[in-house]
């Protein structure tokens, strides 16, 4: 019985079936840069505060003072060159040379407006594609903020450890806790 030889053939699979870009949205204080917080109080409020004092996400509320002091303190000592956590913009170039979209949600919208917050993380080489206020829906989100996290159409939800978020109870057991960046990228490697 002859045997039929088949010609030589290359199969070419549509990238979308082994790679699916994904929409990942990142906050950027706790996050993708840390603050000696304790100094920072003690610098404009005069007071000594251990990080284990920190206990809530609110500084305001941590301090019992108004909202309105927290964002002055901001204002004049968060918003100039960042501390970036380590791993952190090595994991985003990564994630943006693969072709993934990356959104940034921060309060700094607040303060800063959409624009200076644009222009911020332009001058300081910030790898991301967008800002949204968390209205967007996500494929992962990274945040200190348990509430913030929650309150987002987000499938994986990744709570960066802090000191302030410790006592997150996580009921849901939807959030999952990362201690640093090269766990969320091992993580996220992972899941997609």
């Amino acid at each position: 019985m002859p045997v039929e030889v088949l010609p030589e053939m290359t199969i070419v699979w549509p990238m979308e079936t082994y790679f699916k870009k994904r929409r990942i949205c990142i906050d950027i204080d706790g996050c993708l840069c840390e603050y000696n917080f304790p100094l920072l109080v003690r610098n404009f409020f005069g007071v000594d505060l251990s990080s284990q004092a920190i206990f809530a996400y609110d500084l305001a509320d941590v301090l019992g003072v108004a909202p309105v002091l927290i964002d002055t303190m901001f204002k004049e000592q968060v918003y100039g060159k960042p501390n970036f956590v380590e791993w952190a913009i090595e994991t985003l170039k990564e994630w943006k040379s693969k072709g993934h979209e990356l959104v940034i949600y921060s309060n700094r919208v607040k303060y800063m407006g959409y624009e200076g917050l644009d222009r911020w993380l332009i001058d300081w080489q910030i790898p991301f594609n967008g800002i949204d206020g968390g209205q967007g829906s996500y494929d992962v989100h990274i945040d200190d903020s348990p509430a913030k996290l929650m309150a987002t159409d987000s499938k994986v939800k990744l709570l960066f450890s802090q000191p302030w978020n410790q006592r997150c109870h996580n009921i849901t057991g939807q959030l999952i806790r990362m201690k640093n960046w090269e766990e969320v990228r091992d993580y996220v490697r992972a899941c997609f």
